[in-house]
């Protein structure tokens, strides 16, 4: 279990690193002056897209940690029923 965190841990690691290697001004200048359709410069669109791939990697790793992480408190919020000396309405 711990070996799986820490790799998981590593790959959040690269999120970043590959963002900020993708923004790199040698990378963007292979972008300048050329034009998308509709008159976008194409800087703008790699800039944007570099962002979302980012955003969209760490939601991914979000997501896999957090459906595989099962944490004691969450597994005890499932097991607990209310009791019958509890008064009803009050939560």
């Amino acid at each position: 279990m711990k070996g799986e965190q820490a790799g998981r841990e590593d790959v959040a690691v690269l999120v970043p690193f590959f963002g900020i290697v993708l923004l790199m001004p040698p990378l963007l200048n292979l972008f300048e002056g050329l034009r998308a359709p509709f008159g976008v410069p194409l800087e703008v669109l790699y800039l944007f897209g570099v962002w979302l791939l980012v955003i969209a990697g760490a939601v991914l790793l979000s997501r896999r940690k957090q459906f595989r992480e099962t944490t004691p408190i969450a597994m005890q919020e499932k097991n607990m029923r209310p009791s019958s000396a509890d008064p009803p309405g009050d939560a």
